[in-house]
């Protein structure tokens, strides 16, 4: 549409027809001639245009604890997180580097003090099972079989996404040991529903040329992850597949699911039946209101700050791209737990962090 300012009151404004292109310049009313846009879809044209197709995709999969990470990063500079991490696929596209690594994200579990405990007869009602104290220290929980129950292969603490392999599974049917070997090529794949999506068959694991097993990994530290977390209570199917034959064989592994806030467990496959098995775990004494400020190394810009809720948990991410940060964990009545130019993976990663009163 024209907008018409002349001798008259009329102002021209925009392309009128082919007749030309107004505009102005500095207050001056000017004319142009109207172009056709050139666009001549150059190789470079078509790789910025997929990369910011890309990056769009990108931040609708992205969690929300790491939409704020940008969300962070971008304050002052005029621009959304959403912005943010468009811009840097552009650039990335541009130079030829590799795309932005997805944020980190964890659980700061901040408590006052942790006690052993042992859970005796964990036998469960319709495979879930409620323990006796709660909540439980993250990544502390195994199950220990007797008799004819089995022994578990996976623990999957849902509310990090995190699955632990405490021994390393040679066999495509875990420690039952009955099943083919472990070859490369062999996945270990998970099923799960999280925040209203089903999950079918992530690639969790991949054996590399040359080795015979999947390896152990039994800490929250070294623990795989899942894309997507929270999981949801009871929708967990661990399982190898065997690419040796045909399409593959897909084998389900005994897995063991922990709800660390309610205090429940979950037996994937098969119940634990033998009154002398038991679960050990540590419980914890949440922490309320914590506060969790992380900088910019040597700056006061913040890129991450927030309370831990009534169970001690601070969620938690942070770029790998703007690291290194600084570190302070705050409560009334404790002693504060400061560290200086951690990573991203130590700013953002899974622990409990035990305060010391004052």
């Amino acid at each position: 549409m024209v907008k018409i300012i002349n001798i008259f009151g009329d102002e021209y404004s925009g392309q009128a027809g082919k007749a030309g292109v107004f505009a102005k310049w500095k207050g001056r009313q000017y004319r142009r001639k109207y172009v056709i846009p050139s666009n001549p879809k150059t190789t470079m044209q078509q790789v910025v245009r997929n990369h910011f197709s890309n990056a769009i995709d990108k931040w609708h999969i992205l969690h929300s604890l790491q939409r704020l990470a940008y969300s962070y990063l971008a304050t002052g500079l005029v621009m959304s997180g959403f912005n943010l991490m468009v811009k840097r696929w552009q650039q990335a596209a541009c130079s030829g580097e590799e795309t932005p690594i997805d944020p980190i994200m964890g659980i700061k579990q901040v408590a006052s003090a942790s006690t052993t405990r042992q859970d005796l007869n964990p036998v469960p009602t319709a495979h879930a099972f409620s323990l006796g104290y709660s909540p439980v220290k993250i990544g502390s929980l195994t199950f220990t079989a007797d008799g004819a129950d089995e022994t578990m292969d996976a623990y999957i603490d849902l509310a990090m996404g995190d699955v632990r392999i405490p021994s390393a599974i040679t066999k495509t049917d875990g420690a039952k040991d009955l099943g083919s070997a472990i070859a490369a090529g062999d996945k270990l794949l998970i099923s799960y529903t999280a925040g209203g999506r089903t999950v079918t068959r992530e690639v969790l694991y991949t054996v590399p040329g040359g080795e015979s097993s999947i390896p152990a990994a039994a800490t929250i530290a070294a623990a795989l992850r899942t894309a997507y977390r929270p999981i949801d209570f009871g929708s967990v199917v661990i399982e190898t597949l065997d690419i040796s034959e045909g399409d593959g064989v897909y084998t389900q592994l005994e897995s063991l699911e922990i709800d660390h806030i309610n205090g429940a467990v979950y037996y994937d496959m098969t119940d634990a039946a033998v009154a002398t098995s038991h679960v050990d775990y540590d419980d914890v004494v949440p922490v309320e209101d914590a506060k969790l400020e992380i900088t910019k190394v040597d700056t006061s810009f913040i890129t991450w700050r927030r309370y831990s809720d009534e169970y001690g948990d601070i969620p938690v991410s942070q770029t790998v791209e703007d690291e290194t940060y600084d570190f302070v964990l705050s409560a009334s009545g404790y002693e504060s737990v400061i560290r200086a130019a951690q990573s991203a993976v130590l700013a953002a990663g899974h622990e409990c962090i035990e305060l010391t009163a004052t």
